[in-house]
């Protein structure tokens, strides 16, 4: 990774922490964010490597600051992989494969967690909780993290074009 490409994944990571930490909406498992956006602005522009450190970094340092350490490494490697996914299609000419990459990081993310909130849930459930009932109480947070990659894709559009010329190397 170049020395530029570095520190402009480094501004990413802070500033879509701050944006993420402003912009928040608790849910009863966590919060819903706009951690998605610097995601898939990282991934689209740099690739696979830059858009899991983005998203695996910001997952874990957001979940640390925000108070919900349970979340961390589930964060770091849901969001990473999801960063990896969208970067791995991102930097292809195929408009059908970039869309497809799209789908499936936001896939990633939404299956992710709620995989990561039914073990969660069920873990905290103690002896008696099967984890048939803590695989459907995860289901609760699925529709608000589909809202989450929904929201974060919609913001990174319209804020990638703009940004193109920044965050763009000279060889493209």
């Amino acid at each position: 990774m170049k020395t530029k490409q570095l520190t402009i994944a480094a501004v990413i990571v802070a500033i879509n922490i701050v944006l993420s930490y402003v912009a928040k909406i608790p849910t009863p498992t966590g919060f819903v964010s706009l951690v998605e956006t610097g995601i898939f602005i990282a991934a689209w522009h740099y690739g696979s490597r830059t858009g899991a450190m983005v998203g695996g970094l910001t997952g874990l340092l957001l979940d640390l600051l925000a108070g919900y350490p349970q979340w961390m490494i589930f964060s770091l490697l849901i969001h990473g992989g999801e960063g990896w996914v969208i970067g791995k299609y991102g930097l292809n000419p195929s408009i059908g494969k970039r869309v497809f990459g799209n789908f499936l990081g936001g896939l990633v993310m939404v299956v992710g967690y709620w995989l990561a909130s039914s073990f969660l849930i069920w873990l905290n459930g103690g002896a008696k909780m099967q984890l048939g009932p803590a695989f459907l109480a995860g289901l609760a947070d699925v529709p608000a993290n589909i809202m989450q990659v929904l929201a974060g894709f919609i913001l990174a559009l319209l804020l990638s074009v703009p940004l193109r010329k920044i965050l763009m190397p000279k060889s493209h």
